[in-house]
């Protein structure tokens, strides 16, 4: 068999390559890499040692061209570095992995114009399905959307009539957490929220707000913003709220990085949790078990909304496709698990 090089002039071996050298012609090499259980076993194998030997990786752009069919799915999310997506992305990923589907990955870091930006990146890109994670923060994103004809999958956040919708009911847990706090005996607690562009965030805030207010206490302490948590902003914001009102007993966070934050702040002017201050968290992880004192927490399975939104996406991109778009419609609300510890 005579060897070809294993580089052309644009530095990429093709099919062709892969059929000269296997002695074969390009149709045959590329059915035995589609539909591997059509071909011969010794012509498969033949075809799979040329491959191997030419270093030969099959360009999947030209391949769902021809077919039709694509084996991407983009996903939209504000943040890499957020636990929540983060958890959520990576249990994604492996579902949509081992039914052979790539993902990419857009963020849009809570800009309007680099969602929209990011969006149509996305979209150019055709892929079977959109993941959307959080709320849109752009109205012509939303708009943009309107003529996709695609599967569009929302986690915790709103997209008009998508095709799944996962959220869970973090403003029961909200409630649930400033609830358990009052009949603790704390009556003067406040809230503190990062990234409220977010829906989840917004919906913490509001069942803090109502369980204060269903039990005759003020719901008036409160601090947000629309950037990212972080323990720096833990440390300022409850700075500033002790100043307001130096009776604050307690404090709910949306992120479990603010309540490390406000924890650290307590130790520097000796304040003892929970003598002092009761500290609790919303979105909470495996660390609140690390902390001193343990911290209490509200806590969402996003691994498992993840793995969830991946074994449905896969279900319905197996099945026949419909010109006028998707006409699937179910909504999936999780759990949230209260963990109580030391903190409060």
């Amino acid at each position: 068999m005579e060897k070809v090089r294993k580089r052309r002039n644009t530095g990429r071996v093709t099919l062709q390559d892969v059929a000269k050298h296997a002695g074969v012609g390009s149709m045959t090499v590329s059915r035995a890499l589609r539909t591997p259980e059509l071909v011969s076993d010794k012509l498969r194998q033949k075809i799979e040692q040329a491959v191997e030997e030419l270093g030969y990786v099959p360009n999947l752009a030209a391949g769902m061209l021809a077919s039709g069919v694509s084996r991407n799915v983009a996903v939209l999310v504000p943040s890499l570095t957020d636990h929540s997506s983060a958890t959520f992305l990576q249990a994604l990923q492996e579902i949509l992995n081992q039914n052979n589907y790539q993902v990419l990955i857009g963020c849009h870091e809570y800009n309007q114009h680099k969602e929209l930006e990011v969006l149509n990146t996305l979209l150019h890109a055709n892929p079977a399905a959109l993941v959307i994670f959080g709320n849109l923060v752009s109205e012509k994103s939303t708009v943009e959307l309107l003529n996709t004809h695609i599967p569009i999958i929302s986690i915790a956040g709103y997209y008009h009539q998508p095709s799944l919708n996962i959220d869970s009911n973090i403003e029961d847990g909200a409630y649930f957490l400033a609830k358990y706090m009052l009949d603790k005996g704390y009556k003067n607690i406040g809230y503190i929220g990062a990234q409220m562009d977010n829906k989840l965030q917004n919906q913490q805030l509001s069942g803090w707000a109502k369980a204060m207010l269903h039990h005759y206490h003020s719901a008036e302490q409160s601090i947000t913003t629309p950037y990212a948590a972080s323990m720096q902003f833990g440390r300022q914001a409850i700075t500033e709220m002790l100043t307001r009102q130096p009776e604050l007993d307690g404090v709910i966070c949306s992120h479990e990085v603010i309540a490390l934050g406000i924890m650290f702040e307590c130790q520097r002017r000796l304040l003892k949790i929970p003598a002092s201050l009761a500290v609790a968290c919303l979105e909470g992880t495996e660390n609140c078990d690390h902390i001193q004192p343990t911290l209490t927490s509200i806590r969402i399975d996003y691994r498992k909304i993840g793995r969830e939104a991946g074994k449905k996406l896969t279900k319905w991109l197996s099945q026949p496709v419909n010109e006028d778009g998707p006409t699937l419609r179910e909504e999936i609300i999780f759990p949230y698990r209260f963990e109580p510890r030391q903190s409060a």
